[in-house]
């Protein structure tokens, strides 16, 4: 969960570029569109945050005059998205698993999650999945920066900036399909885990809108 600091930063302008570049590059007019800023007042954000090592360079696209340079997040620029946990969630997961019998300890942390959500978000209101799904982005995405919502034609991608879990999930990906199974009994509908657990690890969920279809596939 952010702390009151978090919050600062991400309702700063600063805070709002790099949410925006956690979503992906941007082109300093593509920023300037989006912040509603001038071309001078991004350029300088963005010399602040590359001194600062948060923002680098990535390439050029073909622009009417001149190319245009693509800017985004370094690596670490992406750890201000997580909380700062994983360290004590790592060591619990690694204790339940050496004290419990399997099913115990998943059974325990699915309980667990569900009191996180509940705890986070309450009761959802909605009834179709799709905007069950929407309600809880809503609900989540004020405490957590850089997630992101995306509409397709039968499914949604949950994802975000980063992952809150990187150091449990490392050594326990099953923790991101427990995660998954308590989205799908709290949506209503079929839930998978698509998280990137690489150099840069990001949470990422597909949600089937309405009834399950195997056949379909989201990349995230």
């Amino acid at each position: 969960m952010s702390t009151s600091d978090d919050k600062e930063l991400f309702e700063s302008t600063r805070g709002k570029l790099l949410t925006l570049l956690c979503q992906g590059s941007r082109t300093v007019n593509e920023l300037m569109d989006e912040l509603g800023l001038t071309d001078n007042a991004v350029r300088a954000q963005l010399a602040n945050l590359q001194l600062a090592g948060l923002v680098r360079q990535v390439g050029l696209r073909p622009g009417t005059r001149k190319p245009h340079v693509d800017y985004e997040l370094t690596p670490k620029a992406r750890q201000l998205f997580p909380g700062a946990y994983e360290p004590v969630l790592r060591t619990l997961v690694d204790v339940l698993r050496e004290r419990m019998k399997p099913e115990e300890a998943t059974n325990l942390m699915r309980e667990a999650a569900r009191r996180i959500f509940a705890s986070c978000v309450g009761e959802l209101q909605e009834q179709e999945p799709g905007r069950r799904a929407a309600e809880l982005y809503e609900k989540l995405r004020a405490i957590a920066p850089g997630l992101m919502l995306e509409q397709g034609e039968r499914q949604l991608e949950l994802r975000a900036c980063g992952c809150p879990l990187a150091a449990v999930t490392a050594s326990h990906s099953e923790v991101c399909e427990l995660l998954a199974a308590v989205l799908t009994e709290l949506l209503g509908t079929e839930v998978r885990q698509r998280c990137q657990r690489e150099e840069t690890p990001r949470c990422c969920f597909e949600l089937t809108k309405n009834r399950p279809d195997s056949s379909d596939r989201a990349h995230c």
